[in-house]
């Protein structure tokens, strides 16, 4: 069966509102850094920690907006998306602009962490400086260094949540492969089929997030800190993709609640409330996570997850039913959309630019006062470089790449 014209149309339109909020998702990673790093006493009486939370809308958006195309094209009996296209995209959206500033805060400004970042002191730039080592070189260069224990957290620390990306981005086409070949096989129902995706990583999450305290007991460690992003092998497991694969499929999820209103496979008065069960549901899964954040239970970061998805499922539900968003047209609006266009520098670049206006004696006081004048200039100061490198070095590879794109069919 041939899909109408109208499908074909559809999977390449962008959704409006993702990247305001995405880049929302990205100031608040920022706000947690500069206020965690330079701020600690007053970051800790205003619970500022709680906006960074944030990082996990990242994974959630991947999940939904990567495996889109996939429920998609199984559901209306259309052809496996080019794996080709795929991996030319996600190659061509990270790794050129990360190498980029990797390489000018490594080599030029020299602000690189060489030690393990979240064992410095705050307050300080110590650990920086320029990575020398030819294997610890390799290892951010190919955003590897998270596997390692003595690399963890080196080079731009933020980064490491890259590699995560790039673990999920492995396992998009590898998935979406076997769920085509359940399709072709078998005589599973296509909705059932699409939802075995999701489920199947966050299967894998929840198993991975059980054994945490075993391999926490395992090692003897006893500080958080160093359990989640210490030099030892529990902090390279804990942020691997075996734990947090369900992170990425909670949006996987939200994809597929989205291709049923489309096809309108949800009964009409339920796809109408969609929008309002997944704010109120928002509430308690949020009261649920912060329990969990409380009592370092590692699976709050699942419970995190599945607020982004939910927020996800605020923003756009009522596009998939050809109806318009208030939310995601306020969210598309030029400021929003700006900042989510140039987020991935900016996430890259907000940690760094930090430390060298540290190093410079620029940032302020461990006071609200000084904590709100740290923010405010780090965040000029990065939109700022930002936008250069996004207009210098994103943009450009990214229109490169479109030379090569197959159609999603």
């Amino acid at each position: 069966m041939t899909a109408p014209a109208s499908a074909l149309t559809r999977v390449r339109a962008r959704i409006i509102g993702l990247d305001g909020a995405r880049g929302l998702s990205c100031l608040g990673v920022a706000v947690t850094h500069v206020t965690g790093h330079y701020s600690p006493v007053t970051a800790h009486e205003w619970k500022t920690s709680l906006v960074g939370l944030a990082l996990i809308f990242f994974y959630a958006l991947s999940g939904f907006l990567l495996f889109l195309p996939y429920v998609r094209n199984l559901i209306e009996n259309r052809e496996l998306p080019s794996t080709a296209n795929f991996a030319v995209h996600r190659v061509a959206r990270i790794l050129p602009g990360y190498l980029v500033i990797f390489l000018l805060c490594n080599y030029l400004l020299q602000i690189a962490y060489v030690q393990n970042a979240s064992m410095q002191p705050t307050r300080t730039e110590n650990g920086t400086g320029m990575i020398t080592d030819p294997w610890q070189l390799i290892a951010n260069l190919t955003l590897t260094q998270s596997y390692i224990p003595k690399y963890f957290q080196t080079g731009l620390n933020p980064s490491w949540s890259l590699t995560l990306e790039y673990a999920f981005y492995l396992s998009i086409p590898l998935l979406g492969m076997l769920l085509f070949a359940i399709a072709r096989r078998s005589g599973m129902r296509p909705w059932v089929i699409v939802s075995m995706g999701p489920a199947l990583l966050i299967a894998l999450g929840f198993i991975g997030r059980a054994f945490v305290p075993w391999f926490t007991s395992m090692a003897h460690l006893t500080d958080v800190t160093e359990i989640n992003w210490g030099a030892n092998w529990v902090a390279v497991y804990t942020k691997c993709f075996l734990t947090n694969s369900d992170t990425f499929a909670f949006g996987m999820a939200a994809a597929v609640v989205v291709v049923a209103m489309e096809h309108k496979v949800i009964r009409e008065k339920l796809s109408r409330r969609i929008r309002l069960y997944s704010f109120v549901a928002m509430f308690p899964m949020g009261l649920l996570m912060l329990v969990l954040i409380a009592l370092a239970n590692p699976y709050a970061t699942s419970a995190l997850a599945i607020v982004c998805a939910l927020a996800i499922l605020v923003i756009v539900a009522p596009l998939f039913r050809g109806e318009r968003s208030g939310l995601a047209e306020f969210l598309d609006t030029a400021p929003f959309r700006f900042v989510g266009k140039i987020s991935l520098s900016a996430y890259l670049w907000h940690f760094p630019l930090m430390l060298l206006l540290g190093r410079w004696g620029l940032m302020a006081s461990d006071n609200v006062p000084g904590m709100l004048r740290n923010v405010a200039l780090v965040l000029v100061v990065t939109i700022a470089v930002s936008t250069v490198t996004y207009y210098a070095v994103e943009e450009p590879v990214m229109k490169f790449a479109k030379r090569y794109r197959t159609r999603w069919s």
